[in-house]
């Protein structure tokens, strides 16, 4: 009998805790690369530095950074090794960086930037 109540309580709780970590595994992918958006931000207001004008981008879960963002991420003092993206939600996406702004394309890019607010 404890078997089985261990079985039903293990069959209704496992899916609800699968996706409290696929959550988590989204907000911390949001808040790095929100962390890696804002250094570049930061880096292209400062007068001394050119507008940044590169990709920082995600192709299954692996992000790629071109020179002049990784300057700016460098500067900011972001970790040299880019994190990797755990979620499911953010595996391909790319951010072009340009004097007007921020472009988001990709699959995942539309849902990128509504979760960034941007």
């Amino acid at each position: 009998i404890v078997i089985a109540i261990m079985a039903v309580l293990i069959g209704v709780l496992a899916p609800q805790y699968l996706k409290y970590v696929e959550k988590s595994r989204q907000s911390a992918d949001l808040d790095s690369i929100d962390s890696m958006v804002n250094a570049v931000t930061i880096y292209s207001a400062d007068p001394a530095n050119n507008i940044v004008t590169d990709h920082l981008s995600c192709t299954a879960g692996t992000l790629t950074a071109d020179s002049q963002v990784r300057a700016a991420l460098t500067d900011a003092g972001v970790a040299a090794t880019l994190p990797k993206m755990k979620s499911k939600a953010y595996q391909n996406w790319d951010i072009e960086f340009s004097e007007t702004g921020m472009k988001f394309t990709g699959d995942d890019g539309a849902a990128l930037q509504a979760a960034m607010g941007y």
